[in-house]
């Protein structure tokens, strides 16, 4: 970054990938499990045709359709209420490419009969490594691995909490 343009870039293309991942995924999302279907909507303007999700404890989802499924239909039947919190975000951007890692701090209210048999008011805590693709000038996702180190009801806090390095 040797010009003065270059540096405006870097730290303008920083501040979009911030704003993806704050609004797009953590609003968004606490609001599609909340039931506003329009949020969704938002998010998956943000994807690649090509993004891969990959979450603990959860099937694989491949492709736009996929992961717009899970989602919009996925989260809000294993989860009533959301308040996704990331911080301490690591970015680093190569271009038109990008890859982050996010600390994730989610109180949550499981819903009954979740794949995490976890029930009631609890947390979800862990981090997200995510990849990143500019089109057409608008950062988007095309892969976001959720790595939940602690998912479980509060009376159960984070006791068997086990760092991850791979779901699979």
């Amino acid at each position: 970054m040797s010009t003065p343009e270059s540096r405006i870039q870097y730290l303008e293309d920083l501040e979009a990938i911030r704003h993806l991942k704050h609004y797009y995924y953590c609003h968004c999302l606490d609001r599609t499990v909340a039931g506003d279907s329009a949020a969704i909507e938002e998010t998956i303007s943000r994807f690649t045709d090509d993004i891969v999700a990959d979450f603990t404890g959860l099937p694989l989802a491949q492709g736009k359709a996929e992961v717009s499924m899970f989602l919009a239909d996925g989260l809000p039947a294993f989860m009533s209420w959301s308040q996704h919190r990331v911080t301490n975000e690591l970015i680093a951007i190569d271009g038109d490419t990008a890859s982050a890692s996010w600390y994730l701090d989610c109180p949550v209210v499981f819903r009954e009969g979740n794949p995490m048999s976890a029930l009631g008011a609890g947390f979800m805590i862990g981090r997200y490594e995510e990849e990143y693709v500019r089109q057409d000038g608008v950062w988007k996702w095309s892969k976001i691995v959720a790595l939940f180190d602690v998912q479980a009801e509060f009376a159960t806090n984070w006791s068997r909490s086990k760092q991850r390095f791979k779901n699979r």
